[in-house]
């Protein structure tokens, strides 16, 4: 338990420090824009169209689209309200999933960044959301409170492994540029994380209460 909580610290704290400094430097034009714009414009762009890898990378990022990771976490929620006959962990979770739509969502407008596909890296763009990505944060945070709810072992593990590639497959095929897709995903796990808090607390508050 207490070798858990540290690595819960340390992934929160390493979160928290990335997302920051991630978000400082898009902002600055730093270091780390200035490689994602040499990385993924231009006629040798990082951008795949076609081939084997393509549909790798274009499979696994489906794992990012939120109606199908929203989906998942939502029957892990109602399975568990069944089984525990309280309706608090569906609640929860849809509550959590509403407030990470609004959050991502406005952040997302706020930077108004352009795609790599445009063909040019500008912030404040009306109608553009590239920074940060979407299906990073969806992937990261909904797979993480679906492994919580799971309560296995393997199921955590493979939730952080396939949040990690798609947020790689978001970059390889030209959806968006390493920075949208590093904070997408420091994002993401912060709202997981803030989600199996809350999905925790319901837990520690119904084992507390007396039996009726």
């Amino acid at each position: 338990m207490i070798a858990g909580s540290r690595i819960r610290i340390l992934l929160v704290t390493g979160a928290v420090l990335l997302t920051v400094a991630t978000t400082l430097d898009v902002l600055a034009g730093g270091a780390l824009r200035r490689w994602d714009d040499r990385l993924m414009l231009g006629p040798h762009g990082l951008r795949l169209t076609e081939g084997g890898w393509f549909w790798v990378w274009r499979t696994l990022v489906w794992g990012g689209q939120f109606w199908l990771v929203g989906l998942l976490v939502g029957l892990a929620a109602l399975w568990t309200s069944l089984r525990r006959r309280s309706p608090w962990p569906a609640v929860t979770v849809g509550v959590w999933l509403v407030v990470v739509s609004v959050v991502l969502y406005l952040l997302k407008t706020a930077f108004g960044r352009t795609a790599p596909v445009s063909g040019v890296d500008l912030l404040y763009v009306a109608g553009k959301q590239s920074y940060p990505s979407g299906h990073a944060a969806y992937a990261t945070s909904c797979l993480v409170v679906t492994a919580m709810l799971i309560g296995r072992t393997w199921a955590t593990w493979a939730a952080h492994v396939l949040a990690v590639l798609v947020a790689i497959a978001t970059v390889m095929l030209g959806y968006h540029w390493p920075t949208d897709s590093i904070s997408g995903w420091a994002f993401g796990l912060l709202c997981g994380v803030a989600g199996c808090w809350a999905l925790s607390r319901f837990a520690e508050r119904a084992a507390a209460r007396p039996p009726e």
